[in-house]
């Protein structure tokens, strides 16, 4: 059997992580030390929910936000 690992880009910086079955995005999130309030996930060039189930089959991209003055 062949793991697949799915792949998370980070401000241009690929990063691989072990995903076992589906996880929702704020498990992932969890696993990479980011806060779901601040950030923003893309699969395939599209927002979805925190909630939504991530593959391992999947490719995501995770956007930080930035506010200030």
């Amino acid at each position: 059997m062949v793991e697949r690992m799915a792949n998370v880009k980070i401000f241009g910086e690929m990063k691989e992580i072990r995903i076992d079955g589906s996880k929702n995005g704020e498990v992932i999130l969890k696993h990479l030390g980011l806060s779901s309030s601040s950030t923003i996930i893309l699969r395939d060039g599209k927002p979805v929910p925190e909630d939504t189930l991530i593959g391992e089959e999947d490719d995501i991209t995770v956007i930080k936000s930035f506010s200030g003055g």
